[in-house]
């Protein structure tokens, strides 16, 4: 993880030197990893999701990325916790034709968990892609499953076959 002063920069698995390339990249040669107010809120955050107690992320966040690609990102926020979506039904929301755009995207998403691109799935109910394996989009979306809140106006999801 890694903030400014403002806003949450990254979010993500795996090596360090990723998140401090991405950044760097970016322009970003000031950053905070750890001990920040923001880096410290948004861990709380991330472990209250996992612990299943938090359902929305309320972080200010800096999107990196083409103007396509924080269309893309926006439009994945609205996606509810516990809900599956396509990759067509996120360029149909973008006036798009074809989705494979949607997924390069997705691919390039520097704050996981908080923009949920894990809750994208493939037309026919394959997974699809996700940079850290499938298997962590598959726990994600199993966690989401058993975790979500009962609510009337919840938007229902059906797993995909491939669990």
């Amino acid at each position: 993880m890694a903030a400014d002063e403002e806003r949450v920069l990254y979010t993500g698995i795996g090596l360090e030197r990723d998140c401090v390339s991405f950044l760097k990249r970016h322009g970003y040669e000031e950053f905070e990893r750890g001990g920040c107010r923001l880096v410290e809120e948004a861990a709380a955050q991330i472990r209250e999701y996992l612990s299943g107690e938090r359902y929305v992320f309320r972080l200010p966040l800096k999107m990196m990325g083409s103007r396509f690609s924080e269309s893309v990102w926006r439009t994945v926020l609205g996606i509810q916790y516990g809900s599956l979506r396509t990759y067509r039904w996120v360029s149909k929301r973008l006036g798009l034709e074809y989705a494979r755009p949607v997924g390069r995207a997705l691919s390039a998403n520097h704050l996981m968990l908080i923009v949920p691109c894990h809750r994208v799935i493939a037309s026919s109910g394959d997974l699809g892609g996700f940079r850290v394996g499938i298997s962590i989009k598959r726990a994600l979306i199993m966690h989401e499953a058993r975790n979500r809140p009962m609510r009337d106006n919840a938007i229902s999801a059906r797993a995909p076959s491939t669990f």
